[in-house]
């Protein structure tokens, strides 16, 4: 097999995925583009892109369409939650360079890996690759790539591709996850409820759960869920695996929330709660609409802001004048209109009115959108409310 090799081929390959992955208007697109240009030099044979919370960094979906069979999901995101196994991704994104290899991290004992011992190893697969796609601003997602037994190792010229994508696919992330906000509707769907058992498996659900599920990236078995009545095997989005796994981790809080991207309402609230007590059922979990204000945590996060700068803009948002952020903030009223000004900056507006409209009018608002202007970070400055065709 032809090794991959070369700064100027990684060169050319780091810019045909950038520019491809930029190109993209969904998450799934982006994955997709990222995958197909990446392939031929890093060749893995299994794949996934992940989404996540650039605070919690819990996986809130992406794509699993070539990751490991459904029937394994489940005790994937177990692993990765509850039991713990080498490269988590918290710990990926505080290195310098955000990747990791499960050879390297065993120190070539793989069996020490339980997600090696239960998935990787029983499919045929001698290694893992984490990269974490993160830039300045925080961890947007990560690409998790397998490696077949009869493929050569990841060697260095491999690793330094996967690294320099790391920056340039996390910024092009970033924006998508501000962008898809923007130019999705807001559900009116009533929350879902479900019942799983210690394996995962759906105990009870409530009627409404098949629309939100049919709604959620990566559903691995497509088609409606029974609403009552015995249950058939079927997989669950692995964000609602994510978090169910992990509010039953060692110490971990009796109910845990997240949240996931659907395909046509925008950010969506995941809770769990841990159950113990007799019957079947281990876990709740509810699927539910968020909240306006709810949003605002990525929003400025997609921005770029800083924590002050993310401070004075909540307050503004509040519609609190200066002298009242600043006492709120306990900063001088010059350092609050420094902050703003850096925050205008950002966003690309020129002053609080516009701030207010360009977050709330452009993020929040339900309905589609038409292409709006882009300020310097490449993200929308929309200041007026959202236009609609009909």
């Amino acid at each position: 097999m032809v090794r991959y090799g070369g700064t100027a081929q990684m060169v050319r390959v780091r810019d045909a995925t950038v520019r491809a992955a930029g190109a993209a208007r969904t998450v799934e697109d982006f994955f997709e583009a990222v995958g197909r240009v990446t392939r031929p030099a890093l060749r893995f044979s299994v794949w996934a892109g992940v989404t996540v919370d650039p605070d919690s960094l819990m996986n809130t979906g992406g794509m699993y369409r070539y990751a490991v069979p459904d029937a394994l999901m489940p005790r994937m995101l177990d692993i990765e939650y509850r039991e713990g196994d080498v490269n988590p991704l918290p710990e990926l994104a505080l290195r310098p360079v955000p990747l990791g290899l499960m050879s390297t991290a065993t120190g070539g004992d793989l069996p020490r890996s339980p997600r090696y011992r239960d998935i990787a190893g029983p499919l045929g697969f001698r290694d893992e690759l984490r990269v974490v796609l993160r830039d300045r601003y925080g961890a947007w997602g990560a690409l998790v790539l397998g490696l077949a037994d009869d493929a050569p190792a990841f060697g260095p010229a491999e690793l330094a591709l996967a690294a320099a994508l790391a920056q340039p696919l996390g910024d092009t992330l970033r924006r998508l996850h501000l962008t898809r906000r923007a130019q999705e509707e807001t559900s009116r769907t009533a929350p879902g409820l479900m019942l799983l058992d210690e394996e995962y498996r759906p105990v009870q659900l409530t009627p409404t759960v098949a629309g939100w599920f049919d709604d959620l990236p990566d559903t691995p078995v497509p088609g409606p869920l029974p609403p009552s009545g015995p249950i058939r095997p079927r997989g669950l989005p692995p964000a609602v695996y994510a978090v169910a796994a992990a509010v039953r981790a060692p110490g971990a809080p009796g109910t845990l929330t997240s949240w996931t991207l659907t395909r046509t309402r925008g950010r969506v609230r995941l809770n769990a709660w841990r159950i113990d007590g007799p019957g079947p059922a281990r876990v709740a979990v509810v699927v539910e609409p968020v909240e306006p204000g709810e949003h605002i945590s990525l929003i400025v996060a997609a921005y770029g802001l800083t924590a002050r700068e993310r401070d004075v803009t909540t307050l503004v948002l509040r519609g609190l004048p200066t002298a009242e952020i600043a006492r709120r903030a306990r900063l001088s009223t010059h350092t609050v209109q420094d902050h703003l000004k850096a925050v205008f900056d950002k966003t690309g507006v020129r002053s609080r009115r516009d701030l207010v409209a360009a977050l709330f009018a452009r993020h929040f608002a339900p309905g589609p959108v038409g292409p709006a202007p882009q300020g310097p970070h490449g993200l929308s400055t929309r200041v007026g409310g959202p236009s609609r065709s009909g």
